[in-house]
C-alpha cells in the first residue's frame, strides 16, 4: 500500500467471499433460489384459494333461473308461492254447517251451540252470500241498497255469529259466492257478462242465470267490498265459491276487457290471469285470515275452461275441494302435496280426513 493511501473499506460479506471463495457464493445462491421458490409457492397457493372462492361465488350468483325459482327460493308475502304449501298451522279444522233456518232467534242459536259441543267442532260454516247474489245479513254497502239484496232479509246472522264465536268458541267461516251472482249481474251492466249485439243487456247461461264479468273492475271491487264487510261483521275465515268464468255456449257472451279475436291459448291465459289477480286482491283483504277457494272435485286436479287452466298458483291459502257426491281418500298422493281440504255434506263422509269442512247445499230463502 502506498504511503498516505487510505485503506478501502471491506464489508463483512466481501470478507467472507474473500475467505470462502466459490463455496460461499454457491451457498448464497442456493439460499436465494430457495427463498424465491418459497415465495412463489405462497403466491400460487394464495391465487388458487382466491380463484376457488371467486368461482364458487360466481357459480351461485349466476345460477340460471328455472321457472321463476332460484337456487334458494324464499317465500314472501307479496307473491303467491309456486311450490307445494302445507295447510295453515294450528289445530285440525272440524266444522259444521249452520242452516239458515236456525238463524232466526237466540233460542235456535243455542241449539247450534249444543250441536257444536256434541260434534266436537271448532268452526261454524255460515253462508253470507249465495249464488243468486242475496245476502244473509243486513249490509250497509251502497251497492246492496241499489240491488236490494239484503234489505228484507230476516236472518239474524249477528245473533248466531256472536253466540257461536263468543259463547261456543267456534271460528266463523264465511261462505261468499263470487262471479256466479245473477242479481248483481242483472243490475250492474258495467260489471256483467253481456249479450252480444245488445245495449248492455246481461248474457244468461242455460239455466237463465246472469254472471258477473271477472275482468270487470266494478265486479271485483263489489265482491271485495262484501268480503271487507263480512270480516268486519266478525268472520274469522273466508271461503270463496264461484271464482270462475261461466261455462256452456258462450258464443253470444261478451266479456268487456277481454282481448278481441284472441286465439284459444291467449284467451285461456287471459282468463286465468283475471282470476289469479282477483284472488290476489282477495288475499290482500283477508290478510292473516285464511282464504279458502272452493274447487269442484272433477276440476281440481287439472283445471278446466272455467279457470283458463288451474288455480293452483293463486294466492288462496287452502283449496277446499268439493267432494260432495265423490269419494275422498287421503291415500291419493296428489292431495298430500297441495294445501287442500275436503268439503263434504256430512260427518259420515269425511273418511278419516284430519281437516274437513261440512257444507250443505245452500239455498238462501230470504226472497219475498
Amino acid at each position: 500500500m502506498a504511503k498516505n493511501q487510505k485503506p478501502i473499506p471491506i464489508s463483512g460479506s466481501e470478507l467472507q467471499a474473500h475467505i470462502g471463495g466459490k463455496r460461499y457464493y454457491r451457498k448464497q445462491k442456493n439460499r436465494r433460489i430457495l427463498r424465491i421458490i418459497s415465495r412463489c409457492a405462497l403466491v400460487i397457493v394464495a391465487l388458487a384459494a382466491g380463484f376457488l372462492v371467486t368461482e364458487t361465488l360466481l357459480g351461485i350468483s349466476e345460477t340460471p333461473l328455472i321457472e321463476g325459482v332460484t337456487a334458494a327460493p324464499v317465500a314472501t308475502t307479496t307473491q303467491p308461492l309456486t311450490t307445494a304449501r302445507p295447510l295453515p298451522e294450528g289445530p285440525a279444522l272440524h266444522t259444521f254447517y249452520v242452516p239458515l233456518g236456525l238463524m232466526d232467534d237466540r233460542e235456535q242459536a243455542r241449539e247450534l251451540m249444543e250441536q257444536a259441543e256434541e260434534l266436537k267442532t271448532n268452526a261454524a260454516v255460515m253462508l253470507f252470500k249465495d249464488s243468486g247474489g242475496y245476502l244473509s245479513y243486513k249490509s250497509d254497502l251502497m251497492q246492496q241498497r241499489l240491488l236490494n239484496a239484503s234489505q228484507r232479509t230476516r236472518w239474524r246472522t249477528d245473533w248466531t255469529l256472536y253466540d257461536l264465536k263468543n259463547r261456543s268458541q267456534q271460528k266463523i267461516i264465511a261462505v261468499i259466492h263470487c262471479f256466479n251472482d245473477s242479481l248483481a249481474a242483472g243490475l250492474m251492466p258495467d260489471g256483467a257478462v253481456l249479450l252480444r249485439n245488445t245495449e248492455q243487456a246481461a248474457w244468461k247461461d242455460s239455466q237463465g242465470k246472469a254472471w258477473l264479468n271477472p275482468y270487470a273492475e266494478s265486479a271485483q271491487e263489489y265482491l271485495l267490498a262484501v268480503m271487507r264487510e263480512v270480516i268486519a261483521f266478525g268472520a274469522d275465515e273466508i271461503l270463496l265459491c264461484g271464482v270462475q268464468f261461466p261455462t256452456g255456449d258462450l258464443q253470444a257472451a261478451v266479456f268487456p276487457g277481454e282481448e278481441p279475436d284472441a286465439n284459444e291459448e291467449r284467451l285461456a291465459a287471459s282468463r286465468n290471469k283475471a282470476l289469479l289477480d282477483f284472488l290476489a286482491k282477495a288475499k290482500a283483504v283477508t290478510g292473516e285470515k285464511t282464504l279458502y277457494c272452493m274447487l269442484p272435485f272433477h276440476l281440481a286436479r287439472n283445471g278446466g275452461a272455467e279457470y283458463g287452466g288451474t288455480l293452483w298458483e293463486s294466492a288462496a291459502d287452502v283449496f277446499a275441494i268439493d267432494m260432495r257426491g265423490a269419494h275422498w281418500t287421503q291415500e291419493d298422493d296428489f292431495w298430500k302435496v297441495q294445501p287442500v281440504m275436503p268439503v263434504v255434506d256430512s260427518i259420515e263422509n269425511i273418511n278419516g280426513a284430519r281437516d274437513y269442512i261440512i257444507l250443505e247445499e245452500e239455498v238462501l230463502q230470504a226472497r219475498f
